[in-house]
């Protein structure tokens, strides 16, 4: 049996071969792994500080080949004990004997709080996945849109105001409005630095500065956490606060929010016939209607971005705030994180998909601009204020407001306006009045 059919989320379910990099950042799996890897690494350096380690490979050894098994023992153990990092802790204790390491147990996870190794593990699966899976697939859309630019740079059509028509700009340029807002903030994603904490049970290093007032456990603590590469908070309670996570997730929820003006914006030239969508071999557009071919991928897209969105604005309302020291209603909601990647991920792959099915009907579009010569009263308008027509404005609102002119028509209007001998008037078509827009997408 397909255990896929069976699962209640999309995520593990219908959609699971397309997120099959999120297993490794946001499975129970991965957070017992990363935890793992904290504690470990924190002893490591804690030894060092000390003077007391022989066996480092050892250690690393446990970090390294961390199985699934692994992470089932230690879910067996907080079946028992009713405590996730306790349950970690104890597992490591077993892994030491094995290894012949038990007189460095009682040293595991001393003088931490759980939420210690929770936030840094946290901290490190944002980074990796950002870093290995985040970037990577805006880097593919960027591309995308990069070669529609060139593709379509010439390609002029009509632009809609209000969803009506106005002055003529080219495909390449709408899509160039996308890439460069979404330019913006890949940069930010690069720049990003995650922060982290190690500072005990409300942030003051209480129990570690008791048992090692000699030791400076500020530079400690920093010293770690930048070798983790992340960066460090000192001022914390029992938390990190989640003002750093919410920044980077307002990052991804912006880039949602731009990529679901551009699924939105194809969805409309393709309803146009602006666009038109390739037809794939074997597709079924209608269970009815043989005839259609649908925009599924950018409806798709355009759903996936609002569910991820949600999660998104849900994260920022309950994360902003915590109970004094801490209270514990964050941990299932930090467990959806994968979630709300999970379908922007499906939303920025789906999008590509659907770039790669689209062309310009230069029929359609050609003939858009021949039968709409009403949009050159801008220029007329315009040139006639240059020039010191107080009322050129309300001249050409009476001679085209409302109508749909041709091109006789508008050689009619000129001469009417004694613009009929100017060669740029003559000259003049909706598809040569694009402006700069060619040298916008360069």
């Amino acid at each position: 049996m397909n255990q896929n059919l069976t699962n209640v989320s999309p995520i593990d379910g219908r959609y699971a071969k397309s997120l099959v990099s999120l297993k490794e950042y946001f499975s129970e799996y991965a957070y017992i792994k990363y935890r793992v890897k904290v504690e470990i690494e924190y002893l490591i350096k804690f030894l060092q500080i000390k003077k007391t380690a022989k066996k480092y490979k050892k250690l690393q050894s446990i970090e390294d080949n961390f199985s699934v098994d692994d992470a089932q023992r230690v879910k067996e153990i907080e079946g028992k004990i009713h405590h996730d990092v306790k349950a970690i802790e104890y597992f490591l204790r077993e892994k030491f004997k094995k290894l012949g390491l038990n007189k460095l147990s009682s040293f595991i996870h001393l003088g931490l709080t759980s939420e210690d190794v929770n936030n840094l593990a946290y901290g490190l699966i944002l980074k990796e996945f950002n870093q290995k899976t985040v970037l990577p697939e805006i880097e593919i859309m960027v591309k995308w849109l990069n070669g529609l630019i060139i593709e379509n740079k010439d390609k002029v059509m009509l632009a809609r105001t209000h969803g009506q028509v106005a002055v003529p700009t080219t495909f390449g340029k709408e899509i160039a409005n996308f890439n460069e807002r979404l330019l913006k903030q890949q940069k930010k994603l690069k720049d990003f630095k995650f922060e982290g904490k190690l500072n005990g049970a409300v942030g003051n290093y209480n129990a570690l500065q008791f048992v090692y007032p000699k030791i400076n456990w500020q530079k400690f603590s920093k010293e770690f956490i930048e070798d983790l590469g992340l960066r460090t908070n000192f001022y914390t309670t029992q938390i990190l606060p989640y003002d750093n996570w919410l920044e980077y997730f307002q990052i991804i929820y912006l880039i949602n929010g731009i990529l679901l003006g551009l699924a939105q914006d194809m969805w409309n030239y393709i309803m146009l016939d602006v666009l038109i969508l390739k037809k794939e071999k074997n597709q079924v557009g209608s269970s009815t209607m043989p005839q259609k071919i649908n925009p599924i991928d950018f409806e798709n897209a355009e759903g996936n971005i609002q569910i991820a969105n949600n999660y998104f604005e849900l994260f920022q309302r309950k994360l902003m705030v915590s109970r004094l020291q801490r209270d514990l209603s964050d941990s299932i909601v930090k467990r959806t994180f994968g979630t709300a990647f999970g379908h922007s991920l499906l939303a920025w792959k789906g999008i590509v998909k659907g770039l790669g099915k689209i062309s310009v009907n230069e029929i359609k579009t050609k003939t858009e601009l021949d039968n709409h010569w009403e949009v050159l009263a801008e220029a007329v308008q315009t040139y006639l204020r240059s020039v010191g027509d107080e009322k050129a404005y309300e001249k050409l609102k009476d001679l085209t407001q409302g109508k749909k002119i041709e091109k006789k028509e508008y050689l009619e209007i000129i001469s009417k306006l004694g613009l009929d001998k100017e060669n740029k008037f003559r000259e003049l078509t909706p598809e040569k009045y694009v402006g700069l827009v060619r040298l916008l997408t360069i």
